[in-house]
């Protein structure tokens, strides 16, 4: 009923990844993949940090679920009256703790992940005697709210 859940979700085109010889492109898949794990890990530490605590349960609550094959985290908090505590309610003031936490996240995130991308281009060009150019293109991490059970 009050649990609540939210998504995180990297989009990544890469146009000229495949100038990326295989084992690069591995590597940088595997990279990518621990920098998407490490930022679910990252906002559970900090929604546990700034969760107001009366017994425990709600901090114990909160989790984070990786999708690796979508690059996207689900943070949430099963404790069923975690929305209140997000959202507020007519006689309580919200406290968010789930939304602070990723929008840290999501920006840490996506500077990790387009940093391990410009490395492994730039790794590549040095070494691409032709000098061609490679274009990049990431679009932001997306928000999407999945909304309370």
């Amino acid at each position: 009923m009050g649990q609540v859940r939210l998504q995180v979700a990297a989009t990544i085109e890469l146009e000229d990844l495949d100038e990326l010889p295989d084992e690069q492109s591995q590597a940088l898949e595997e990279e990518v993949h621990n920098i998407v794990e490490n930022a679910g890990e990252n906002m559970v530490t900090y929604a546990q940090g700034i969760v107001p605590v009366r017994t425990g349960n709600l901090m114990a609550s909160i989790f984070a679920d990786v999708d690796e094959d979508n690059l996207s985290v689900t943070l949430g908090a099963t404790a069923d009256y975690a929305s209140f505590i997000e959202y507020g309610t007519v006689k309580m003031r919200a406290q968010p703790f789930l939304q602070p936490a990723v929008d840290i996240g999501e920006e840490e995130m996506n500077a990790r992940i387009e940093e391990a991308i410009v490395q492994r281009m730039d790794d590549q060009l040095s070494s691409n005697e032709e000098g061609e150019d490679v274009q990049m293109e990431m679009e932001g991490v997306a928000i999407a709210h999945t909304g309370t059970e």
